[in-house]
């Protein structure tokens, strides 16, 4: 009951963002613009200041650091084995997305709100900093997974494309200068890091709105027939993956909670926008978007239970 509890809150505020668009609230060109205020302001501004927080303490979350990346290499690589086996055999292209998405959390709009709810403020910050650990490992494992199904091989253009994403990425450059801040001793005034609290504080709602004006639901039986499998990998195998790594390397209890957590989230909204750079199914990409977030509702309470919080 605890996570259905949890669950219900974000659903309500993501079916609100889902409303708005439909009753014309928000157009396409606004969608745009609050998923560019998040992107480029908004969660840069969230991770920089988790970061410059957690100063060198980062360093010693060693433990963690390795688990979250062992999850982000052996996720797509059993969906690869699973998609080549079973699910997409002979469907070069079906197998690329399913490893490609197999470990592309939804940590920025669902994670860490659903971190918040379940274990508290101290929860949605270790959240955060899990976040701001994985986001250039994952960016780049997932493309270059997808990269060499597709091609059968990791080229040097495909590295170079990778890197040049992963630069480019504000939420990367926004944890990279929070932790070169907090090593140099660099201080930052008191007023500007309050100033950052109340912008970072816009993350949750904001993100719920922007998943529900992004989201589209139609079709989802459909979707169904054609992407349960992979759909379940990223909802169940991902999160067991990170609750089996984390046995391996031992992290604090908030981390572990918050890391399978995020890790249970489905998939990325950006996925599909990622996807269809890369010339892969757009289309197939965007019904797995979908649906692995509705089936959210029922797998993100089961994993709560298991994780026996309460």
């Amino acid at each position: 009951m605890k996570g259905f509890y949890i669950v219900l809150p974000l659903a309500l505020v993501i079916l609100l963002g889902m409303a708005l668009r439909t009753k014309g609230f928000f157009s396409l060109d606004d969608k745009d613009r609050l998923a560019r205020l998040l992107y480029w302001v908004v969660l840069p501004v969230m991770f920089f200041r988790t970061t410059y927080l957690a100063g060198d303490s980062m360093i010693s979350h060693f433990n963690l650091a390795l688990a979250a990346y062992a999850a982000i290499v052996f996720t797509p690589a059993s969906a690869f084995v699973i998609a080549a086996a079973i699910t997409h055999k002979g469907d070069r292209m079906r197998q690329a997305i399913s490893t490609m998405a197999a470990g592309r959390s939804n940590t920025v709009y669902l994670g860490i709100p659903a971190c918040m709810l379940a274990l508290g403020p101290e929860g949605a910050e270790a959240a955060s900093l899990y976040v701001a650990f994985t986001v250039p490992g994952y960016q780049i494992v997932s493309i270059l997974c997808g990269e060499a199904v597709m091609s059968g091989r990791i080229t040097r253009e495909s590295l170079a494309r990778c890197g040049a994403r992963v630069i480019k990425n504000p939420l990367v450059i926004s944890c990279v200068l929070g932790f070169c801040a907090a090593l140099s001793g660099i201080p930052v005034p008191e007023p500007i890091l309050t100033a950052m609290k109340l912008i970072a504080d816009m993350a949750t709602g904001l993100a719920l709105i922007a998943l529900g004006l992004s989201l589209e639901v139609s079709g989802l039986l459909t979707a169904l027939r054609r992407t349960w499998h992979d759909a379940l990998i990223k909802l169940f195998l991902h999160p067991a993956l990170t609750w089996a790594f984390l046995l391996i390397w031992p992290a604090p209890d908030i981390f572990f909670k918050s890391a399978v957590i995020l890790a249970a989230m489905p998939t990325a909204i950006n996925t599909f926008i990622i996807a269809g750079g890369m010339g892969l199914d757009e289309k197939y990409t965007c019904e797995l978007v979908a649906l692995s977030t509705v089936l959210s509702a029922f797998s993100i309470p089961a994993w709560i239970a298991v994780l026996g919080i309460s």
